[in-house]
């Protein structure tokens, strides 16, 4: 019988999502210990970014539509919902990188595994986040996690 080779790319694939996974789940446990930190940090910079937009607005239509825009991000940068997408995103790099796992050994359920995980990470801030704030946080898990969908299809053929 002979034995599967693990085709170059899809190893490169593999270690690249060992590396970003690892990392989203250290950053995701970092992001729910210091929420607390993170929205401090965040509601200031809202604040001074807000004070210098101000400054450059034009008109009356401009300024109401920067102001409603700011107002949603920071009605969503809460603690609870920091946190949350601490869980979320730890949960979805954990799936993504158990995914891996099992391409690395060759084994088709980790394609099905890691595209769950990437669906969560896609979802997750639009559920916890309203408005422009959970499409721009989830707005670079779908580039990313769509197109290493994407690589990852191209491999399912050597996957048992």
């Amino acid at each position: 019988m002979k034995e599967s080779v693990r085709p170059r790319f899809l190893t490169i694939l593999c270690i690249l999502t060992f590396i970003g996974s690892g990392w989203g789940i250290v950053n995701s446990i970092s992001t729910y210990k210091n929420a607390e930190v993170a929205v401090g940090m965040g509601s200031e910079v809202l604040e001074s970014v807000m004070d210098n937009i101000e400054d450059q607005v034009n008109s009356p239509e401009e300024a109401g539509m920067l102001e409603r825009m700011m107002g949603s991000v920071t009605e969503g940068l809460t603690v609870v919902n920091v946190k949350n997408l601490g869980i979320a995103n730890g949960i979805a790099s954990i799936l993504t990188l158990i995914g891996a796992i099992l391409m690395w050994g060759l084994d088709k359920k980790g394609f099905w595994l890691y595209l769950v995980g990437i669906t969560a990470a896609i979802i997750a801030p639009l559920m916890i986040y309203e408005g422009i704030m959970g499409m721009a946080t989830s707005g670079w898990a779908a580039f990313t996690g769509i197109l290493f969908s994407i690589l990852y299809y191209l491999n399912v053929k050597h996957l048992n």
